[in-house]
């Protein structure tokens, strides 16, 4: 009995598109498979056309074959005799190449069937693994690129359009999970950009870690924007529970990557446009965290809303005037001593105990350095405009070096 002639097959049996066979991918299995076999190898994509062979000269060429294949679904082998009905077929054997259920092509080792047969089903698993391996990596690529996709328009639109909300949907991203958003800062000064490259790839896989629930995108080489969940286990916001998982994140992704890092956490806001106004205060507390607090490696919004909101350029007249009350001080030896226990003062409640305690001072020294801060900056410390008017210019005044 005669095989039928093979056909074309008129296109896949159900509605899921097939994967493609990626040349470069194909001529690989075809190069290794051949090393160990020492018989032509044909690689074929699901239309039957030759992808990869180690004749180039049939490159390009329907396999008819490979349409038996592709039509049956099971193996076939052509015996020497019959190779006057395959065309320009020659004897081998074919068997198809599944990805998951999916026949996605075929592969044909050309040669006596019997003799290649044990080899076939051999060849055929070890190119089964590459092409699931590849469609994997394909897949995590494209849920990537979807991801940061989503994180990239969650920062900038009151509204997430609705091709990116199924997505969401399809990767299991709850869009309302109430989440803050963060920016992670790599210090780069005088680094090798392809090195960098390599160590941001290795800190946004340790922020994608999925016990985390982060959602991360790169804004650039050197900044990631991260939507953290917001809230505790109790659904509650707590800076101080975001301050600890910072410490530890930095420290953690220093540790990994050996990358300076800086984090600056957004305001968490609820709402429709909660995320965006909260990326927004992210963006403004890294820059002015940056002019004013070059040291910290943590910024938070919520501690730095005063200096973020009252914030102009540097040149500003407004910002200028503001910072005017503690100029005098800056000026004078030893300021860093007076700016630090103005801030512990401040920090304090204006209450002598607590800040001579916090400095390690007697009441004398502490009520010494205030005097000498009134005689200063020539303001009195009683009196509540002036003391409104140094705590504004203490905040948009940087850290002493």
């Amino acid at each position: 009995m005669q095989p039928p002639a093979p056909t074309a097959p008129s296109g896949p049996r159900d509605t899921v598109a097939r994967p493609d066979i990626d040349p470069a991918l194909a001529q690989a299995i075809v190069d290794r498979s051949m090393a160990i076999t020492g018989c032509n190898i044909n690689v074929m994509d699901a239309r039957g056309v030759i992808i990869a062979s180690g004749d180039p000269a049939r490159l390009g060429q329907v396999h008819d074959g490979a349409l038996l294949v592709l039509a049956r679904g099971n193996a076939v082998e052509i015996p020497p005799r019959a190779v006057g009905q395959f065309g320009g077929a020659r004897p081998g054997v074919n068997l198809p190449l599944r990805i998951g259920q999916a026949i996605v092509g075929c592969v044909g080792l050309t040669g006596a069937p019997g003799t290649l047969r044990p080899f076939a089903e051999l060849v055929r698993m070890a190119a089964e693994t590459m092409l699931d391996h590849a469609s994997q990596s394909r897949a995590q690529s494209r849920d990537a690129r979807l991801r940061e996709e989503l994180v990239l328009s969650l920062v900038r639109e009151a509204a997430t359009p609705p091709a990116l909300a199924r997505s969401a949907a399809r990767l299991g991203i709850d869009l309302r999970q109430p989440r803050v958003a963060a920016i992670i800062a790599i210090r780069s000064e005088g680094q090798d950009a392809a090195a960098l490259l390599g160590e941001r790839h290795h800190l946004i896989t340790l922020l994608c870690e999925p016990e985390r629930g982060n959602l991360v995108a790169p804004l650039s080489l050197d900044e990631i924007a991260v939507l953290k969940p917001a809230l505790t286990s109790r659904g509650t916001w707590s800076l101080d529970w975001h301050r600890e998982r910072a410490h530890r994140l930095l420290a953690r992704a220093h540790a990994a990557t050996g990358l300076e890092l800086r984090l600056a956490l957004g305001g968490f806001v609820e709402g429709a446009t909660g995320l965006v106004r909260s990326f927004h205060t992210a963006q403004a507390t890294l820059e002015v965290g940056r002019r004013l607090h070059p040291a910290r490696p943590l910024l938070f919004y919520d501690e730095m809303r005063l200096a973020v909101l009252l914030d102009a350029p540097s040149q500003d007249w407004r910002t200028q005037e503001l910072r005017a009350p503690l100029r005098p001080l800056l000026a004078a030896s030893g300021h860093a001593t007076l700016l630090h226990t103005l801030r512990t003062w401040l920090a304090h409640g204006m209450r002598p105990q607590p800040t001579a305690a916090a400095l390690g001072l007697h009441r004398n020294s502490l009520d010494y350095r205030l005097r000498r801060i009134e005689r200063l900056c020539k303001i009195d410390l009683a009196s509540s405009a002036d003391i409104v008017a140094l705590y504004l210019a203490l905040h948009l005044t940087p850290d002493a070096s």
